[in-house]
C-alpha cells in the first residue's frame, strides 16, 4: 500500500514530463476511458522499478524499503484496545505489486484500483500497551513480520485548491482503502522483563493469524491510507493544476 500514494499522482500527471523520470510519458486526455486506463497502467509499470530508490524530483523517498521513523497507533475497538509507539520501521515489498483493476477519470479527478501484494516484510521497534480480546498487550522491544497475499482496494477523489501564493494545485480530497492481509507471522524480541509478554503475544498471533488480522483490519487500513495520502501530497505539491490537468 505504500505505493498507492504515487499511483494516485501518476494518474493525473500529463505534460510536466520534465519532472518525470526518463521512460515515462504523459497520458493524453481522451473520451475513451478504457484507453486512458491502459495508458496509466503502462506508465505505472514503467515507474515501478524507479520507485525502489525514490524519485527526488517528485519528493518521493525510496519505497522499497520504505522507512518510517515513527508511527503511533491509539485505538479502542471492541476486541482490540491498543496504544503503541513504533519507530525505525522498514517495509519491504511495497513495489512488488500486481494490479488487478484500474479505473481513472481525468475530468472528475477520480481513480480506483485493486492490487495484490504477494509479500510484505516489516521490522522495527515497538512500545505497546493494551489488550487483544483477553490477552494483555504490554512491553517493548523489536518486531519482525512477514505477510503474504495482501489484497487492497483504493478509491480516491482529487480537488482543486489555491495555495498561499495564489497558485492553483490539486490535492487528494478523499481516500478510501480496503485491505485484507491473507496470512502472516511475527517475531517479537524483548528485554528480560518483557520476554514472557512478547512470547505470549507472538504465539497467539502465529496460532490465530486470520482472527488477529481481521480484528486489526481497521487499524491497517487507516495506517495505509495515512501514509499513502502523505506520499501523494508530496508528489502533487511539485506541480501546478495546469501542469497536471491542462
Amino acid at each position: 500500500m505504500m505505493l498507492i500514494g504515487f499511483v494516485l499522482f501518476a494518474v493525473w500527471a500529463r505534460i510536466a514530463v520534465s519532472e518525470l523520470p526518463p521512460g515515462v510519458t504523459s497520458c493524453p486526455r481522451t473520451g475513451n476511458l478504457a484507453e486512458y486506463d491502459k495508458c496509466v497502467l503502462q506508465q505505472l509499470q514503467a515507474l515501478t522499478p524507479l520507485l525502489v530508490k525514490g524519485v527526488p524530483s517528485l519528493k518521493l523517498p525510496a519505497l522499497d524499503p520504505l522507512f518510517l521513523p515513527s508511527l503511533t497507533v491509539d485505538r479502542n475497538l471492541e476486541s482490540l484496545k491498543i496504544k503503541a509507539n513504533m519507530s525505525q520501521i522498514r517495509v519491504y515489498g511495497a513495489t512488488n505489486y500486481i494490479v488487478h483493476d484500474l479505473k481513472a477519470n481525468p475530468d472528475d479527478l477520480t481513480v480506483s484500483l485493486k492490487v495484490r501484494l504477494p509479500y510484505i516484510y516489516v521490522n522495527g521497534e515497538y512500545d505497546v500497551q493494551g489488550r487483544l480480546i483477553l490477552l494483555p498487550l504490554s512491553g517493548l522491544g523489536n518486531f519482525k513480520g512477514n505477510f503474504t497475499d495482501t489484497e487492497a482496494q483504493v478509491s480516491a477523489q482529487g480537488k482543486e485548491i489555491t495555495d498561499k501564493n495564489g497558485v492553483q494545485r490539486i490535492e487528494i480530497d478523499k481516500l478510501v482503502t480496503k485491505i485484507r492481509v491473507g496470512d502472516g507471522n511475527i517475531k517479537l524480541k524483548a528485554p528480560p522483563a518483557h520476554t514472557l509478554a512478547a512470547e505470549a503475544a507472538a504465539t497467539f498471533f502465529n496460532s490465530n493469524p486470520r482472527l488477529v488480522l481481521d480484528i486489526a483490519s481497521p487499524i491497517i487500513e487507516d495506517t495505509a491510507g495515512t501514509v499513502s495520502k502523505a506520499l501523494a501530497a508530496r508528489a502533487l505539491s511539485v506541480l501546478t493544476k495546469q501542469e497536471l490537468v491542462p
